[in-house]
Formats: structure tokens, C-alpha cells, sequence
């Protein structure tokens, strides 16, 4: 299993495949296992590297907070890029990944060949009311609990999360297990940098690479962040995945994989 150490932090990635590189960036509380109906395919034909953010999966998680944030998760890229010898790629990210991948294709936007974004946002996300008070709740609890504590509470309380279970009751061990494998700091510190994070909107009129939009149909709090990309960046593709939530790679990976395919044969092929 490699890692790298980057910017002080020691990194875990996957490495797959050869020819253009198509780097994978995870949502909050994933790792590099969320995109393990992605890998194989992509492999086939492409170099494919999917990190772990820092406080992720098996990654190391700084214990302070000043050590999390969107902009430096984007150095992390460019540094295990370096390391990695590529100067180019294809870059998805899903939700707090695509976060990452648009601060990267901002600040480095001669290195991003095309562009996926998954259910993610440029800025602006819609949260339910209280989200701040249940926000700090959790905090105290992964910290004086454990994460497992946080979880149970958010089933509970948060009105997308309630309604998102309702309807498909098998996501939620899988949300359990995904909050269960990020680090304490990772689940406090990370969630905290969203609202410092500086917002983008302004600045992605500029993106210039080849983009495809993912939204799973059913993932309201992302609508309206979707369609802000959709509309900011020249030619992007919007796709929408019926039936499926905030994680459509995971929960329609048929489809999904389908027009990924066909997009990245597009723009990133030989």
C-alpha cells in the first residue's frame, strides 16, 4: 500500500493502470474504497490514482485544526503529482473531493487535461435549519463518544440523512462504516474547513478544460450547486442519475460508469 508524505502529513494512495493519469478524490468521510466500481474499469485503460485526504481513510490526521483546509488538501494533490511525475490529468472529485478538484484546477488549471465533478459545489450547499447546532453537537460527541455516538445522532436528526435512510435503508450501514474509518480530527477538522473554505464561484468561469457534471436525482442539498456549475463553466455536461442520492458512482455505478466512459474516451483518450 504506498503513501507518500506530503506538505508533513503521511499519504495513502492506489495506483492503477497506465497511459493518461485520471486522479480520484473522495467526499467527506470516504477514502479510496468509495470508488472501487470506478478503478477496475478505468485501470483498464488508464493510469488511475485515488488518494486518501488527509484524517481519511488510512491516511494520518493532523490534530490540529489549522491543519485542514480546502486549499491545502489542493496542494496535496499537486505535491503527490510531482511526486508522481504528472504534469497533466484527468481529475474527479466527489462532493468535498470535487471541492479539492476545482480549488486544484483554479490554482493549477494548465495541469487539469478534463474535469468530473460529482455531486459537489463551488461554494454554496443548502443545509437544514439547526444545521450549526447539530454541527457542533456531533463534534462533542466524536470527540467525547466516539464516532459511532456522532453517527447514530446525525441518522436521527438530520432531515436529509432521515429521509435518505427511509427510502434506502442499505445506505446506511455503508454511511456507518464510512464515518466509522475517518479519524476523529479528520471528522471534526475536515467538516469545519468547509466554512472557511474561500468559494470558487467567482473564479470558475475560467475553467477552460473539457467538464462532466454528476448529480444523483435525489440529492437535493447539491441541485442548485450543480446548476451554478453548469452554468459557469463554458460547454460543461450536466448528467443526472435517477434514483440515486449524494454518491451516484456507488449507488448507480452501472450508469454512472457509462457515461463517465464515454466522456473520458472523449477527451482523455489516445
Amino acid at each position: 500500500m504506498p503513501y507518500e508524505l506530503i506538505n508533513g502529513v503521511s499519504l495513502h494512495y492506489e495506483e492503477a493502470g497506465t497511459g493518461e493519469a485520471i486522479i480520484l478524490l473522495h467526499g467527506y468521510t470516504g477514502s479510496t474504497r468509495d470508488w472501487a466500481s470506478q478503478i477496475p474499469l478505468l485501470s483498464s485503460k488508464y493510469r488511475v490514482i485515488a488518494l486518501d485526504h488527509r484524517g481519511h481513510g488510512m491516511s494520518s490526521a493532523p490534530e490540529e485544526e489549522a491543519e485542514y483546509s480546502i486549499p491545502l488538501s489542493s496542494s496535496d494533490v499537486f505535491e503527490l503529482l510531482k511526486l508522481r511525475g504528472i504534469d497533466r490529468c484527468c481529475l474527479m472529485g466527489h462532493s468535498m473531493g470535487g471541492y479539492v478538484a476545482l480549488q486544484f484546477a483554479v490554482d493549477h488549471p494548465r495541469m487539469v487535461k478534463a474535469l468530473v465533478l460529482v455531486d459537489t459545489s463551488a461554494g454554496q450547499v443548502e443545509r437544514p435549519p439547526g444545521y450549526a447546532e447539530m454541527r457542533a453537537k456531533l463534534d462533542h460527541l466524536a470527540r467525547e463518544e466516539g464516532l459511532e455516538a456522532a453517527f447514530e445522532y446525525e441518522a436521527a436528526h438530520n432531515p436529509f440523512r432521515i429521509e435518505r435512510f427511509r427510502r434506502h435503508p442499505e445506505l446506511r450501514e455503508v454511511a456507518r462504516r464510512k464515518t466509522m474509518e475517518t479519524s476523529v480530527d479528520g471528522y471534526i477538522h475536515v467538516a469545519r474547513s468547509f466554512g472557511t473554505w474561500q468559494p470558487v464561484t467567482k473564479q470558475i468561469g475560467e475553467i477552460q478544460a473539457p467538464t462532466l457534471i454528476f448529480q444523483g436525482e435525489e440529492d437535493t442539498p447539491f441541485v442548485a450547486a450543480c446548476e451554478t456549475l453548469r452554468k459557469s463553466i463554458a460547454g460543461s455536461e450536466l448528467v443526472i442519475i435517477p434514483d440515486a442520492g449524494h454518491s451516484p458512482h456507488e449507488e448507480a455505478p452501472s450508469l454512472f460508469n457509462e457515461k463517465l466512459a464515454a466522456f473520458l474516451d472523449r477527451v482523455c483518450g489516445e
